[in-house]
């Protein structure tokens, strides 16, 4: 799955401060933890990720593990972060817009949610379907290749639970986005 040729001299690197070390970890993970991150629904899915690497530079030097210990370390670390972004969004509700009248009249002329039920859809807008557990089970197993176990540990449950969660997430969108007779 990897770009590396040589996944413990990056990291050995990384841990003395190289900057190409740095860079070339940043390139190989960030845009996957991104789409992760934003699939999660965070408000700010890029300040997520810059925090996400801030703790990874301030704990490298505790890391041991390969690539794949190395990766699902860093979903984990992401799934944290959005984990602190919902739990900060309850203590500190959002303000109103300035111009309610037209936040409000914007929502009235909205397209249907099931509109575009057989038309071609974005994975977030399939992935929005879903409950918070559903989705991240979904993206890592899915969309990032993550085995159970490795699911299991990124999300702090059983792999059992995480199957469980695998089994219903699919059978919802497998109902959901299948064609309706009228």
């Amino acid at each position: 799955m990897s770009a590396f040729e040589d996944f413990e001299q990056v990291l050995a690197a990384a841990k003395q401060g190289a900057d190409w070390a740095w860079a070339a970890i940043y390139d190989e993970f960030a845009p996957g933890l991104l789409r992760f991150i934003t699939s999660q629904g965070a408000a700010e899915p890029s300040d997520c990720l810059g925090e996400c690497f801030v703790q990874v530079v301030r704990n490298l030097p505790k890391f041991a593990g390969d690539e794949a210990a190395f990766r699902a370390w860093l979903f984990l670390l992401a799934r944290n972060r959005v984990v602190d972004e919902w739990r900060a969004a309850r203590r500190r509700p959002s303000t109103p817009s300035d111009d309610v009248a037209q936040f409000h009249e914007a929502g009235h002329h909205a397209v249907a949610a099931d509109a575009t039920i057989g038309e071609s859809e974005s994975a977030e807008q399939i992935l929005a379907r879903l409950n918070p557990d559903q989705r991240a089970v979904i993206t890592l197993r899915v969309l990032d290749g993550f085995s159970v176990e490795e699911t299991a540990t990124i999300l702090g449950k059983s792999a059992g639970s995480v199957r469980v969660i695998q089994h219903r997430a699919i059978k919802q969108l497998k109902n959901a986005l299948a064609p309706r007779d009228e």
